[in-house]
């Protein structure tokens, strides 16, 4: 059922000039709910068009895949304008176009897993950042080997409703091969430019900057490469928390401390203030959904610790952001751990109520008083049938109701324990969400839609460039805590690798995929606010059954995907404006 896509890839059985008896070189569309290995078997039916349905304000990626029983040198591509009947254009030059790369995979992340290779990280034909030409097309098509090319469709947020027609045109050392028709039909509502399910996953910046430039430089490269990667991250809905690692500086004097926002205010209030993207970004105004408090090495007493966090406080009143603000108590903590978190979350809590505490662990009576945001393990709401539990205890979802009402949040994360921390996973790992290279599109994408269902606020997620602290290089590997690609989202994009004059971010296919699912998210708010309340979870029923358990094939997921675009479609008329305005609650 692969070809029942979100974005209906249409199944015409036309046959290309390239597939004639005078080339044997073939090539279809594909949905992106599909990772389309270079060994895999091309499909019995193959897709030669792409007909995408999408809000305003939203990316609808599609792929071609071309194969050949022989080398095929020069090989690039090019998308057209998009116009309809009105001559209302959307610019093909600014969509961009990706080449997927693979990734040799030496050991699986779960029992029963295949090695070899993966597709996962994206290289622009043209980046988004500094708009540079890179290396990787035109590129050379191998033989016998499929190739992917990922096409990220985003429709602004001024596209008038209705139908545009366009092409992909693909040639070889300027040699026109074939052309995939696109049809695009641009839905009558529009989504929100930031997310409405909080997000926070982790960055190190100075791993980052080692791994780019080799060692750290600078300061202002530390700033400068940080804002380039949460900008990526901002592009991809997400928001990220450790940033540069660096807390502003302060002066204490008795019982005052005067902290020097100049820096901090610079790289991060952008970001909290959503104008880093403008009218003319995707995304406009998309502002981050939280940030952490960072503690200075130089508060060394309780006193300067209480008195620097009222400090931060009150910076984030003043500005408005002080609703996004946490502290991060502790990770993963063992019992012994909990009378330290009671004592620091008391002292956050004196320095001001307002600022939220968050640790990662099951809600505990014990606890209680000092959380605001509760962020358990996913695997600790339900326990899966025929295992001991993988927490030390299962708490289930209405446990959290009463905090809940109370103004507390119910955040959650996935860890190695959807794929087996530092071993070969086996049957208790399989079914739950994950966001390795090695699982399938809808188990990477599938987060947002289990967070609809259980009722959860937010997603923590440790690092999105773990890899980048170990001495392994990401293009090669990334196997990490027993899976391939724990907490690593990104690539090092370094001109060595990729060409250009300046280093960029390199998305995964997995990084996608999780915006893919929060604007999935975006889907449920408008159906229920359309139609009535409990209707986004009759469709997620279909394909969700509990944490550990969805519906994987991308045809019935694409399928559902895209029944519940149709339905907001159809109660447009019904969607306010200003829903879609703001985001995140």
């Amino acid at each position: 059922m692969r070809f029942e896509l979100s974005f209906l890839i249409l199944l015409q059985l036309v046959i290309p000039a390239s597939a004639s008896a005078a080339s044997p070189l073939r090539w279809w569309v594909d949905s992106v709910t599909v990772k389309v290995r270079p060994s895999d078997l091309p499909p019995a039916v193959m897709a030669h068009a792409a007909e995408i349905h999408a809000a305003r304000n939203e990316f609808e990626p599609f792929q071609i895949v071309i194969r050949s029983p022989a080398d095929v040198t020069g090989l690039d591509f090019e998308v057209s304008d998009l116009t309809n009947s009105s001559h209302n254009v959307i610019p093909g030059a600014v969509i961009p176009i990706y080449f997927v790369g693979d990734i040799n995979l030496k050991r699986p992340s779960r029992e029963h897993g295949e090695t070899g290779d993966w597709p996962d990280p994206l290289i622009p034909r043209v980046d988004t950042y500094f708009h540079e030409r890179r290396n990787a097309f035109p590129f050379t098509l191998h033989r016998n080997q499929n190739q992917a090319v990922w096409i990220d469709l985003y429709v602004p947020v001024n596209a008038r409703a209705g139908s545009y027609t366009g092409t992909v045109r693909v040639t070889s050392k300027g040699q026109p091969l074939f052309t995939v028709p696109v049809r695009l039909t641009v839905w009558n509502f529009v989504l929100p430019s930031t997310s409405s399910l909080r997000t926070s996953f982790g960055f190190n910046g100075v791993a980052a900057l080692k791994q780019h430039a080799g060692k750290y430089t600078s300061n202002d490269d530390l700033r400068s490469l940080t804002a380039l990667y949460t900008r990526a991250a901002l592009l991809d809905r997400i928001s990220f928390y450790g940033g540069t690692g660096t807390p502003p500086p302060f002066a204490f004097n008795g019982t005052k401390v005067t902290i020097d926002w100049k820096d901090y205010d610079r790289d991060a209030g952008q970001f909290l203030d959503g104008t880093v993207l403008g009218q003319a970004d995707p995304l406009p105004g998309a502002r981050t959904t939280s940030t952490d408090l960072l503690t200075h090495g130089d508060a060394d007493t309780d006193l300067k610790k209480m008195l620097y966090w009222r400090e931060w406080a009150t910076h984030f009143r003043e500005h408005g952001w002080l609703d996004r603000l946490f502290y991060y108590l502790k990770d993963e903590p063992r019992v012994q751990d909990y009378p330290q978190i009671v004592q620091r979350a008391a002292l956050v809590h004196r320095a001001d109520p307002a600022i939220r505490t968050l640790v990662t662990l099951q809600r505990t009576a014990s606890l209680d008083d000092g959380i605001d945001i509760w962020t358990p393990l996913i695997n600790c709401f339900e326990l899966k049938p025929h295992f001991d539990s993988f927490c030390s205890s299962t708490v289930p979802r209405k446990a959290y109701d009463e905090a809940i009402q109370s103004g507390k949040q119910l955040w959650w994360y996935q860890s190695c324990s959807s794929h087996g921390c530092n071993i070969e996973g086996g049957s208790y790992f399989s079914g739950w969400p994950s966001y390795m290279i090695d699982d399938t599109a809808v188990s990477n994408r599938m987060m947002p839609w289990l967070a609809w269902k259980y009722g959860i606020g937010g997603e923590l997620y440790f690092n999105t460039v773990e890899a980048y602290n170990h001495p392994i290089d990401p293009w090669s590997d990334v196997y990490l805590f027993g899976g391939n690609g724990d907490g690593t989202l990104f690539y090092p994009g370094r001109r060595a690798n990729i060409g250009g004059s300046r280093d960029i971010p390199i998305d995964s296919i997995r990084l996608k995929l999780i915006r893919e699912g929060l604007e999935d998210y975006e889907y449920f708010i408008l159906l229920d606010k359309v139609t009535s309340p409990g209707t986004a979870e009759t469709y997620i029923d279909r394909i969700v059954h509990n944490t550990n358990s969805f519906e994987s094939d991308s045809g019935t997921f694409d399928g559902v995907r895209l029944q519940i675009g149709k339905q907001i479609e159809k109660n447009s008329f019904r969607v306010d404006p200003k829903d879609a305005s703001e985001g995140f609650r």
